[in-house]
């Protein structure tokens, strides 16, 4: 008893399993999704997106009509409130079902903000996902959208708020962070090595000394273990890591090239655009709605 009469805080302690704990923990402290990209689109046959490998986290969720989709050789067909995550680099499909005409749909695009660690858009147990609550899921994004035209970074960070509570099933066991143990202990070393340097004049050679291989048997296990050549993870690295800068601060491009690990202005204005299929500035300016 008290002042205000009979009352008990309760600390709830025995309502989360340890892991769900260290899950949401770390998705509050550790998670930071950057939004590239939040569209509505209304769609008639005979549309159709091939299969692709894309190099940003996808977000795809039904409003209408039924769509097929498909995601590394799983199908699904798509009704309202059907959504998917699709990690960077997976294969991914998706068009319209057999028999319908017209159908509509939300999509966002997304980094990881720690482009060395766990992507956590990796994390679900499936690409697959259906939320709860279907119609306020679908009201938000809706707002998301209508908000995009007045203020992009507003529409950005409500953008990253549903993200991070998608990623709260933790509490159900739909999502953990996993950390993926690789069988062989020299491209771990290998991956921190590029982690701790890629923003330095390092290639190749300079990895494979560093863990102390050839540059022909590291390209071999780097391939084996993280389904790309070293070279090439190197290099999303470093370009991941640019889109970081452009859409955070106003550096001049020079210093974002060189803060990301390249060389030249130009060398990085040009294999940026192959990759995010905007130069450096476009890509600054759409990011922030300019």
């Amino acid at each position: 008893m008290n002042e205000f009469g009979d009352e008990r805080k309760r600390k709830l302690e025995t309502l989360l399993e340890p892991a769900a704990e260290e899950t949401l923990a770390r998705i509050a402290l550790e998670t930071e999704p950057i939004v590239l990209g939040i569209t509505f689109w209304n769609c008639f046959r005979p549309w159709r997106v091939p299969e692709r490998r894309i190099c940003d986290n996808f977000f795809y969720m039904t409003v209408s009509g039924e769509e097929q989709v498909e995601v590394a050789g799983e199908r699904r067909i798509f009704r309202r409130g059907d959504a998917m995550i699709v990690p960077e680099f997976v294969p991914h499909a998706f068009g319209l079902a057999d028999g319908c005409d017209a159908s509509s749909h939300f999509i966002a695009h997304a980094l990881a903000d720690n482009v060395a660690g766990v992507n956590p858009f990796s994390c679900f147990a499936t690409p697959f996902l259906h939320p709860a609550h279907t119609d306020a899921v679908l009201e938000r994004l809706t707002r998301i959208v209508a908000l995009r035209n007045h203020s992009p970074e507003a529409a950005q960070r409500l953008m990253r708020h549903l993200f991070l509570e998608l990623m709260e099933e933790a509490a159900a066991g739909r999502f953990r962070f996993a950390e993926r143990r690789r069988s062989d202990e020299r491209i771990t070393r290998a991956l921190a090595y590029i982690r701790e340097n890629f923003s330095g004049n390092i290639g190749v050679a300079d990895i494979a000394a560093a863990v102390h291989l050839g540059e022909v048997q590291l390209r071999k296990l780097f391939r084996r273990e993280v389904g790309m050549g070293p070279a090439a993870y190197l290099q999303r690295a470093r370009l991941i890591h640019a889109a970081r800068l452009l859409a955070r601060y106003d550096l001049p491009l020079g210093e974002v090239a060189r803060r990301s690990g390249f060389s030249g202005e130009c060398y990085f204005a040009t294999l940026f655009r192959s990759v995010f299929a905007r130069t450096p500035g476009q890509y600054r300016r759409y990011i922030r709605g300019r």
